[in-house]
């Protein structure tokens, strides 16, 4: 079988990331956009890329060592080769007896990971043919904000092709989920074959306030002592910009406000909610201070009687 941890360069025990680093790296080198569609690199581009797309995957990885370590048949083939287990892994098929391949790129998967000499003879049976080789998958990443990926968004990216399409990013998304865009990879090196599928990797970028858990979204506010003893109203940021949120006369320190369908847009269309935390911040310097000492040690005196604590 083919060494795709040779083609990207990695040991065979590279973690995800170390996988990922070197296919961004050899990906970023060869691309036809850099090479200026040099032909013997871009068939290397394809390569790196048909390469990922199998190393990039566990359950793909798994059964490619499984089958790459295995004793040879005397039919050439990896001993316990199975056909309806290699398409359940590969490619998309319909259970039962007399199993129906759906996978376009089955065949040249085949082809990629034992060599184009078989290419004539497919181990599915039945007469079944490998269909001509399709173009590369082609993985890139999509770098979207937090509120993008709470709401949902659109947005127009590159394609292998070269050409720009619409994608829809749902609500929700985290960043390591990927979005597949069908038929906008590379096209297919010959004719009859079908181009390769498009995968975007979103990276969702930080926000410098809110955070996320689950579908609700999460946000820290500081007030000062005489903000939270008597109440006020301060402005906060939401996922759908800022909104003012009203802190009650009294609140303590680490109190959590809700405010209802302000987080992540779920699948079905509700929303979770936005919960504020109020973070009471002390006056630095106010011991140093004569005079604003002896206020807060009059107040003390006034409202701070009996200890808030039980223990």
């Amino acid at each position: 079988m083919k060494d795709l941890y040779k083609v990207l360069g990695v040991a065979e025990n590279a973690d995800e990331a170390a996988i990922k680093k070197a296919y961004r790296k050899l990906a970023k080198e060869y691309h036809p956009d850099v090479t200026g569609n040099d032909k013997k690199k871009t068939e290397r581009f394809k390569e790196i890329n048909e390469a990922y797309a199998v190393l990039g995957d566990k359950d793909k990885r798994a059964e490619y060592e499984r089958l790459k370590n295995a004793p040879i048949r005397p039919d050439g083939m990896p001993e316990g080769f199975d056909a309806e287990a290699f398409a359940r892994t590969f490619g998309g098929m319909r259970g039962g007896r007399g199993v129906t391949f759906e996978s376009e790129d089955l065949g040249d998967l085949f082809a990629t990971l034992f060599g184009d000499g078989r290419r004539g003879a497919s181990p599915f049976g039945g007469g079944a043919r490998v269909r001509p080789a399709r173009g590369a998958d082609v993985i890139g990443t999509l770098p979207i904000t937090f509120s993008e990926a709470a709401l949902g968004t659109r947005r127009s990216v590159r394609t292998g092709s070269g050409s720009t399409v619409e994608v829809t990013v749902p609500s929700g998304v985290e960043s390591g989920g990927r979005l597949r865009v069908p038929g906008h990879g590379q096209p297919a090196p010959g004719k009859g074959g079908a181009p390769g599928d498009l995968y975007l990797e979103l990276d969702v970028r930080p926000d410098p306030h809110l955070s996320r858990s689950g579908a609700d979204v999460e946000l820290a506010v500081p007030v000062t002592f005489s903000e939270a003893a008597l109440g006020t109203k301060v402005q906060v940021p939401t996922v759908e910009g800022p909104v003012t949120v009203t802190i009650p006369p009294g609140t303590s320190s680490g109190a959590r406000l809700r405010l209802r369908g302000r987080g992540v847009k779920k699948a079905d269309g509700a929303r979770g909610d936005q919960i504020v935390r109020v973070e009471i911040v002390a006056p630095k310097g106010a011991a140093e201070d004569a005079e604003t000492r002896k206020l807060l040690e009059e107040l003390a005196h006034r409202t701070e009687r009996k200890s808030p604590r039980s223990f």
